[in-house]
């Protein structure tokens, strides 16, 4: 049996201007290719940056990045690019 689920306002806006639902809400998403090449959508900002370590803010949780020759590609106020030999990431609540 199926449940009736009536949507969200945030969910109705996602549709008519046909974005992600997730984008709309703010929720960071993180692509990484290989392990050279880290792309984050809807950052909130960095909160260290070094050749080993980049932390970026991602709203309810922090993004940790830790590697080798790590350095920011790219960065706008939505978006970044990390390179670099990415050994790991943490999610810090």
């Amino acid at each position: 049996m199926k449940k009736n689920r009536s949507k969200t306002a945030l969910e109705r806006a996602a549709e008519v201007f046909a974005v992600p639902s997730e984008a709309a809400a703010g929720v960071c998403r993180v692509t990484i290719t290989g392990n050279g090449r880290a792309h984050v959508e809807n950052h909130r900002g960095l909160l260290g940056y070094g050749t080993e370590e980049i932390s970026v803010n991602a709203g309810r949780i922090i993004l940790r990045f830790r590697g080798a020759g790590l350095e920011l590609e790219a960065m706008s106020d939505l978006e970044l690019v990390i390179r670099g030999e990415i050994l790991s990431l943490e999610y810090l609540v």
